[in-house]
C-alpha cells in the first residue's frame, strides 16, 4: 500500500444550532489511480454533512485509522 485515502467528514452545522464535529479516515490504497477512484466514490452532498477527500503518499509505518479532530 503506497497511498492513503484521507476522508474528512464534518457533521453538524452552526446554522441549525449544532456544533460541528470533524472526523478523519485514513484508508490504505495500492496506487494513486486506485486512490483517486476511491476518492471520487465519496463525493455526495447532504445538508449537514460535508466530505472532502485527498490522496497522500503513505508514511513509513502508517496504519489505517479514524480519529476525531
Amino acid at each position: 500500500m503506497k497511498y492513503m485515502l484521507v476522508v474528512m467528514i464534518t457533521m453538524g452545522s452552526p446554522v441549525i444550532g449544532e456544533k460541528s464535529k470533524t472526523f478523519e479516515l485514513r484508508i490504505p490504497q495500492e496506487n494513486y489511480e486506485e486512490c483517486m477512484k476511491s476518492a471520487n466514490a465519496f463525493e455526495f452532498a447532504l445538508p449537514v454533512i460535508s466530505i472532502t477527500t485527498n490522496c497522500e503518499p503513505k508514511r513509513d509505518g502508517e496504519e489505517p485509522k479514524m480519529k476525531e479532530i
